[in-house]
């Protein structure tokens, strides 16, 4: 990997056999973006190897972006107070008076490729347009699986709109990301009494564990282009694996949440007398080893 960061635009080529090579590319190449003055899937420096300077400056607040297939959504917890999680239930669109934890993964960009609208007021927007004006507006869902599918993925790699229409993928998943940064923000700044600097926050993207190293790169560059982050920071986005993820969010579960033991006789294989209550120790026994020889 370190091998790979060169100052200038290299791309990054994985074979079939999972053999790496860099190729130079040539200065005026359209493989180079120079509107978002990225390379395509270009590795960015490691936290592990960034220098020491990068990490002195603490994060205030952590946002998690989990962003779905069909639905999308995010969290948020103050460093202050980590076990405090605040998640997004307030979505534009919707149906009244119900709580949304996600919102839909659309999409919605203007006949001249400019953002509309993200989740159900893209989805409600869409199919709010007469037929004829919707053929020249671009309709995207269920496109996150689009970027593992492909086997060539590179910056110039497109996505079909609705109307057939075809746009930069990365530009797709920049404004989506680009959405859920502003929709964060704000609601941080409802939420805190002081003003946070941009680099104060530290984002999380979580992705799919069978995405190969291209697909989590694109990602990378995707929430540089949609400006949660710069390259000079690499450290400030953690792209996590979701099953990842799950597994550290059922460590923190209490037990009582992992499984429900009022009525159960039995714990453990074996028949329990239900006249003899059953200790903290013991239930404890009872709920982690499953979970350990599983």
């Amino acid at each position: 990997m370190s091998a790979a960061l060169q100052p200038s635009m290299d791309t990054l080529q994985i074979g079939p056999d999972g053999e790496r090579s860099v190729t130079p590319s040539p200065p005026h190449s359209p493989l180079l973006n120079d509107s978002c003055n990225i390379a395509p899937l270009t590795p960015s420096l490691s936290p592990r190897n960034a220098p020491q300077s990068l990490c002195t400056r603490p994060f205030s607040v952590v946002v998690a972006i989990d962003f779905g297939t069909t639905s999308s959504g995010y969290a948020f917890s103050f460093t202050q107070d980590p076990e405090a999680i605040h998640m997004m239930r307030r979505w534009e669109g919707g149906d009244p008076g119900i709580a949304n934890q996600k919102t839909p993964t659309s999409l919605l960009l203007t006949p001249e490729q400019r953002f509309h609208s993200f989740g159900f007021l893209a989805r409600d927007s869409y199919h709010d347009l007469d037929p004829d004006e919707a053929r020249d507006w671009l309709y995207f869902e269920k496109f996150k699986m689009k970027i593992h599918s492909t086997t060539d993925l590179t910056m110039e790699t497109e996505l079909e709109a609705m109307n057939g229409r075809r746009v930069k993928a990365i530009e797709v998943f920049a404004h989506a990301l680009r959405f859920f940064r502003e929709h964060a923000l704000k609601e941080l700044k409802d939420q805190s009494s002081s003003v946070l600097e941009k680099e104060a926050v530290r984002w999380v993207i979580t992705v799919p564990a069978v995405w190969k190293q291209p697909a989590k790169q694109f990602m990378r560059e995707a929430a540089y282009l949609a400006g949660l982050i710069s390259p000079e920071n690499p450290e400030q986005l953690l792209i996590a694996l979701e099953p990842e993820a799950a597994s550290i969010y059922c460590r923190k579960l209490r037990l009582h949440q992992v499984i429900d033991l009022s009525g159960r006789p039995m714990a453990n294989g074996f028949e329990q007398d239900s006249t003899v209550p059953i200790g903290s120790s013991f239930r404890q026994e009872v709920l982690l080893i499953p979970l350990l020889i599983s």
